[in-house]
């Protein structure tokens, strides 16, 4: 129970951080943005070293044992972090989270199907169900704008 807690209050966190981060980018510039963000993702994760240093077993020796891929991770986070910036001002936090969600799943799934994994044709309904319910009501608000800019327009 403790572990879907964490999973729920990372999930909040990270949408949390979304809007913190694109705020900040419309503020100072996409990649200003994502500077500030690193820079103090950087000095807390040192504080947190520094309160568990005893630990972590953390010498420049480890370092060789690193394989190059696993650097990608910071890499891809600065590209998630840029679109991140520039989409959720355009299309909103909701539907922002919802395409994110999918695109967890789907990639989930496609990782799942190279490895060999069993899939879920249950995550593959509720992935669609999400869409489709996404795109009605994206036809829905259109609509209801088109309705209120018709009605304001007619007084």
């Amino acid at each position: 129970m403790l572990y879907i807690i964490f999973a729920f209050f990372s999930g909040f966190m990270t949408i949390v951080s979304m809007i913190i981060n694109s705020k900040l980018a419309m503020r100072i510039g996409i990649f200003q943005g994502i500077l500030i963000n690193y820079a103090v993702g950087l000095l807390f994760s040192i504080v947190v070293l520094l309160f568990n240093y005893k630990s972590i077993d953390f010498s420049v020796d480890i370092l060789y044992y690193i394989p190059l891929w696993a650097c990608l991770g910071g890499a891809i986070g600065v590209i998630c972090i840029s679109i991140n910036n520039i989409v959720i001002p355009k299309i909103g936090a909701i539907y922002s989270t919802l395409l994110i969600f999918i695109g967890q799943l789907s990639m989930g799934l496609a990782i799942d199907s190279m490895v060999g994994n069993p899939i879920s044709k249950g995550k593959v309904i509720g992935g669609l169900l999400i869409l489709g319910g996404m795109v009605y009501n994206s036809y829905i608000d259109k609509r209801d704008l088109i309705d209120c800019t018709v009605n304001h327009g007619a007084n």
